[in-house]
């Protein structure tokens, strides 16, 4: 099949004017060619369609051409969203808990809501498979309101069973189509806005990058799901391109230290570089009058050095994995000596 030429893509590439802003377009095309044999027109679109899909997935910004094994992608894809749609509905995706610690205590502090699927018969799907995959379907928002409503409910059945300290959450992440979209505030609002001892033991979690990619409107929707009771925490911070000066704008309650600001692999602990900007977030927080939570602590040398460094909570695999809420709930009613 000959080359297709790339005049269309170039021009639409060629710089023009918007008010005071000069501006280019770029553009993923996907062609298809048919023989003299009969073709319906909706064949020949659907090919081309497929195409154009094929060219974003490999970068965007380039021509594809129709490929006969793009078919039975397509298919599968399909029938993976399928499968993920019905998996929701059969109820197989479930939230679990890793938890938050207070490393000068001890004690557990809060957890993290994350998700798992249990496929009947694949066994655990990898959540770098299905969260993606509901991004692209579009049912990443039914998936977090899931999360939400399941994280609502288990902290609802600890309140009820042996009480919760105040002070303890379960923090859930939202998705950027989450944020984006006035959903989010009509799911929340049904679900705590009669109950705000429900609301204040719930946190949702937000990365830096969502929040910098508008940053007029988080600042409407972030103020507006506070407003709610409902606590806000900045994921991933320090990995974005956002300036500091933000910060104060958003009414955020914790800050997450990424897992590469305080894991180095080994067994020598936190890097020596790594530790003043640990430091500095530490007291930048405490400034604020914010919570720190360093992720993706592993060993004990991390534990200590983060001790070192005045950072009080942390999670990671050296204080434990993601359980069920039964199996959470157990540690904590020891804790809480019920």
């Amino acid at each position: 099949m000959p080359k297709p030429p790339n005049r269309s893509r170039k021009a639409l590439k060629a710089p023009f004017n918007f008010g005071d802003h000069d501006l280019s377009l770029s553009a993923s095309i996907g062609v298809t060619i048919y023989d003299s044999n009969p073709a319906e027109a909706a064949d020949v679109l659907r090919d081309a369609e497929l195409a154009m899909y094929y060219a974003k997935r490999l970068g965007g910004d380039r021509i594809e051409a129709y490929r006969a094994s793009a078919r039975s992608i397509a298919a599968y894809n399909r029938a993976s969203e399928e499968d993920l749609e019905r998996g929701m509905k059969q109820g197989e995706l479930h939230v679990q808990f890793q938890p938050v610690t207070d490393i000068q205590t001890g004690q557990i502090a809060g957890a993290e809501a994350l998700m798992r699927w249990i496929h009947p018969t694949r066994g655990v799907v990898n959540p770098d498979e299905f969260v993606p995959l509901a991004e692209r379907s579009g049912q990443i928002e039914k998936l977090g309101r899931l999360a939400f409503e399941q994280s609502a409910a288990q902290a609802k059945d600890w309140m009820t069973t042996f009480g919760l300290p105040e002070e303890f959450f379960i923090s859930v992440n939202l998705s950027p189509t989450q944020l984006a979209t006035e959903t989010l505030l009509n799911d929340m609002r049904s679900l705590v806005s009669q109950d705000k001892e429900l609301a204040s033991h719930l946190k949702l979690e937000i990365t830096e990058s969502q929040v910098m990619t508008n940053p007029e409107h988080s600042a409407y929707m972030l103020q507006a799901l506070r407003n709610l009771g409902l606590g806000l925490a900045l994921d991933d911070f320090g990995t974005g391109h956002s300036s500091l000066s933000y910060l104060h704008r958003f009414p955020f309650d914790t800050i997450k230290i990424p897992a590469a600001f305080v894991s180095m692999g080994g067994t020598t602990g936190i890097a020596h570089t790594q530790g003043p900007i640990i430091k500095a977030v530490v007291a930048l927080a405490a400034d604020l009058d914010l919570m720190v939570i360093a992720e993706g602590v592993e060993t004990l040398d991390e534990i200590e050095r983060l001790r070192q460094l005045n950072c009080r909570y942390a999670q990671g695999f050296a204080f434990g994995a993601a359980m069920t809420g039964a199996e959470f709930g157990k540690k904590l009613a020891t804790q809480l000596g019920r």
